[in-house]
């Protein structure tokens, strides 16, 4: 490779809009090692009709006003309105639903009120199990759902069904009744016409964006495989106080728990899972883990996962996730391809010589755009789409990339072999009875077994 040329963003923005594409992101950067046209020298893995990028600017377009719900008042859930908020202008939170009267009051008055001027009238907030639906009843337009994984698909199907277009937090579910109830929560909202985002941040990430472009264009060719990776340091947790119940605090901690998070191969995992969803369009065909409980100090989740998860045409991902303290870290993404390879670290895509094929810009991303929070920027598409009446529905790849959290993890649980057949119609729910869904105490064996896999040894 010697005569590398870089593309400035005039000619980068004209080459893309040479060769069909609709939305334009942001900058990039090419190195190529000819002067041909895209057509000349890759094979589209799919025609642009056949997939969606946003169009992203700073804020959401002007409208009517748009009204939300925000089911969830944890920091998540804060996280979430603040983001929604600050994606445009004539947007307010009017409504507040969750389990506690002091994680409701924190969110409502030290962040929306103190940061954002936004006040919830006393008759729109509602605390306890029911509270959802109070919320999902109200006068808004939409509903944000961030509760715990566990009822995301219930609190989600129920929104649509009372007509309000939804955004709602990965995972889209934690066991198999949960994702087939999120299915028909996703066709309940294609039939209404109701707009439906989740929380999978990169795919309204502009360097994610312009790098899912690029693979669908074909610049590594026809991908083979992957490596994805959550490692990082302990997940916060909450030691019990005296005066918490059992469910109380199990609620209060719902991260270490397994019925309620699915635990972090899901819950933090299937964002990096999702990318390669999302890249390669393929669906998981089996799944073999191992994982185990290492330091942990509260729950009964594991801290550690290694997956081996097969998807249609053989193509295996490798999904990696750690919660360890001073233990290597690493966050993100990498994909094969048959002409090369492109990494999240730095949006690069190179060729199997090593070469840079393609590089993001984020130096002329950052001159161009004010706003480029994938956090907000998810927001502002949601309003964008609420306010120019065209529908948006991107749940079904979280779907599919929690249930191939959930397969991995039932394997890591069982030491089995787990397929997707076989998940994705069984009777495994970890939603307890409704009679078992209080603030009370309760029987904790049934809840602090920590599961494993396979047989003890035979004794000596």
């Amino acid at each position: 490779m010697t005569n590398k040329q870089t593309i400035n963003r005039r000619d980068f923005l004209t080459g893309t809009a040479a060769v069909g594409v609709g939305s334009v992101l942001g900058a990039g950067l090419l190195n190529s090692c000819s002067n041909g046209s895209v057509s000349d020298k890759y094979v589209p893995l799919r025609p642009v009709s056949e997939y969606f990028i946003p169009e992203l600017g700073d804020k959401a377009i002007d409208g009517k006003p748009v009204r939300a719900a925000l089911i969830g008042c944890g920091s998540r859930g804060t996280g979430a309105a603040l983001d929604f908020l600050n994606a445009g202008d004539g947007l307010s939170v009017t409504v507040l639903a969750d389990l506690f009267q002091d994680r409701l009051d924190l969110c409502r008055n030290d962040y929306l009120k103190r940061i954002t001027g936004n006040e919830v009238a006393d008759e729109n907030c509602f605390i306890g199990f029911d509270a959802y639906k109070k919320a999902c009843e109200s006068d808004v337009d939409m509903v944000i759902i961030a509760t715990p994984s566990l009822f995301h698909a219930q609190h989600m199907k129920y929104a649509i069904e009372q007509g309000k277009h939804v955004f709602v937090e990965k995972a889209a579910a934690i066991d198999a009744v949960g994702y087939r109830d999120y299915m028909v929560g996703i066709k309940q909202a294609q039939a209404k016409g109701l707009c439906l985002v989740t929380g999978t941040q990169r795919h309204h990430e502009r360097g994610y964006n312009e790098s899912y472009r690029k693979v669908q264009e074909g610049y590594i060719g026809k991908i083979i495989s992957g490596n994805v990776y959550w490692n990082q340091g302990h997940m916060d947790f909450k030691c019990r106080k005296p005066e918490w119940t059992d469910m109380e605090y199990m609620f209060r901690d719902f991260f270490s728990w397994n019925w309620l998070c699915g635990d972090h191969i899901i819950d933090q995992g299937v964002h990096n899972i999702d990318v390669f969803c999302w890249f390669s369009h393929l669906k998981p065909v089996s799944a073999v883990c191992m994982g185990s409980r290492l330091q942990r100090k509260t729950g009964n989740i594991y801290d550690n996962f290694s997956a081996d998860i097969v998807f249609e045409g053989d193509v295996h991902l490798h999904a990696m996730a750690r919660q360890i303290d001073d233990c290597a870290g690493f966050t993100g993404e990498i994909i094969q391809g048959t002409k090369g390879f492109w990494r999240s670290s730095d949006q690069s895509i190179h060729d199997w010589d090593g070469n840079l094929v393609w590089q993001y810009d984020m130096t002329a991303q950052d001159a161009q755009y004010k706003q480029n929070s994938g956090y907000v920027l998810e927001h502002m598409d949601l309003v964008n789409h609420i306010r120019s009446g065209k529908v948006i529905n991107i749940a079904e790849c979280t779907a599919i990339s929690s249930m191939a959290g959930i397969m991995a993890r039932e394997s890591a649980y069982t030491g089995k072999l787990i397929t997707w057949d076989e998940m994705t119609t069984s009777d495994h729910c970890l939603m307890p009875e409704e009679k078992d869904l209080h603030l009370g105490n309760t029987d904790m064996k049934k809840f602090t077994t920590i599961p494993l896999p396979g047989a003890s040894p035979k004794p000596c």
